[in-house]
């Protein structure tokens, strides 16, 4: 009896195995392969302007695992555009209490491998940043998207 018990499970993990590689074989094949090309950047302000938009955007400050301060901006990406996005980079620039830049900082809010943003959709981003300079204004800093890929 223990001799087939062994054998039923056997059995039993070999098709459980066969039949999750044939279902990874399916679902893979389903994608969508029509962003698997090189992503087209854009970078001329006025046409990102006609593709993006950033809306809600705010600040909120947390503590790290440290308990230093950390300041996280987000912002909600639009696509006005009829393309789907799939690459996005904003530009950040803190200022002090006269207006005057102080920090600089760019990142990367949407990659390549993640799900591109469809047209009309939206996408909710973080920046983090600790250790900010003496004399900022502890506003929102000025931000704009300095890259839109497709």
């Amino acid at each position: 009896m223990g001799e087939h018990r062994s054998i039923i499970i056997i059995s039993a993990a070999a098709v459980l195995i066969a039949g999750l590689a044939a279902g990874w074989v399916f679902i893979s094949s389903g994608s969508d392969e029509t962003f698997a090309g090189p992503v087209v950047e854009i970078r001329d302000t006025a046409a990102i302007q006609n593709r993006v938009e950033l809306l809600h955007l705010s600040i909120a400050t947390a503590e790290n695992f440290a308990k230093q301060k950390i300041y996280v901006i987000s912002a909600y990406l639009k696509n006005v555009s009829d393309k789907p996005i799939r690459t996005a980079e904003v530009k950040m620039v803190f200022t002090d209490y006269d207006g005057k830049p102080i920090r600089e900082y760019s990142q990367k809010v949407l990659e390549p491998n993640q799900k591109p943003l469809s047209p009309g959709a939206q996408f909710r981003f973080e920046v983090r940043q600790e250790n900010m300079p003496r004399g900022w204004n502890y506003r929102i800093p000025i931000t704009e998207i300095t890259k839109v890929g497709y």
